[in-house]
């Protein structure tokens, strides 16, 4: 029991000489930022950071690990069918995205012969991608708050196809995105970890006791919506959606898709 106890009390000294007296190490000057350390002392890290440090030592275990061997959307082959059909027939003048991460979403869409703009708020995942992307001419990625970054788009006529998929636990701008994406009248919209109704089967979002569904999103209910129309098990982890076809220009091309239906 005494070995036990000293051998901790040695481990704990170690420690703080470390964070005193080795200035060059990152995690002493992480926690001499006093915004960090807030954050850290009151056990608020969230989500990504949170878990980037829980496995800092074997990345293996970690999401950004996990991250990287995903094909677009998640690995969700049905969703990536149905969107690149779509995008084939609506030939949007450019594509926005909300929530880079690693990029394989991106990659996906750079296929595709429009300018991509992905928007990122980790710095962290921004550089990663910045750098998968050097030689990708039509991708351009922005590090900050996506909803800060789209308002300063001016409402145009332009085809944009916004895919908001930036939400988390500490950050959900997703209203303000919808309510300004809403203005672009020949634009779709297609927002991830969406509740499809009447399908629970489907996995959704829920921040703060608010799922994310039209009930909660009233700004989209006048407009044509389409939710997935197939079995979550021929996909692996299926996430809800919802698609906005703002201006109800573009049904021709979702109506004949039987993988969709159209909400009422």
């Amino acid at each position: 029991m005494l070995k036990k106890m000293i051998s901790k009390i040695t481990k704990f000294l170690k420690i703080i000489f470390f964070l005193l007296f080795n200035r060059n190490n990152w995690l002493r000057n992480y926690l001499i930022n006093e915004e960090k350390f807030k954050k850290l002392s009151s056990g608020n890290l969230s989500n990504d950071l949170e878990n980037l440090i829980d496995n800092l030592f074997n990345l293996s275990d970690s999401r950004l690990q996990q991250a990287a061997n995903e094909k677009p959307f998640n690995n969700q082959n049905t969703r990536t069918e149905i969107i690149s059909n779509f995008l084939n027939e609506y030939k949007p003048d450019q594509i926005f995205e909300t929530g880079t991460l690693l990029g394989n979403t991106t990659e996906f869409f750079g296929n595709f012969d429009t300018q991509v703009i992905s928007v990122e708020i980790s710095e962290l995942y921004f550089l990663i991608s910045k750098i998968r992307f050097l030689d990708k001419k039509n991708i351009k990625l922005i590090n900050g708050d996506s909803a800060d970054i789209l308002l300063n788009i001016t409402p145009n006529n332009k085809k944009i196809f916004f895919y908001l998929d930036a939400h988390s636990q500490s950050s959900l701008p997703l209203k303000k995105e919808i309510e300004h994406c809403l203005k672009f009248e020949n634009s779709v919209i297609l927002i991830d970890d969406f509740k499809v109704p009447n399908n629970d089967s489907f996995g959704y979002d829920t921040y703060n006791n608010l799922d994310l569904s039209i009930e909660n999103y009233e700004e989209i209910m006048d407009r044509d919506l389409y939710f997935p129309n197939y079995k979550t098990d021929i996909d692996v982890g299926n996430r809800g959606y919802v698609i906005v076809d703002i201006s109800g220009k573009f049904s021709n091309i979702f109506i004949k898709n039987n993988l969709l239906f159209r909400h009422n």
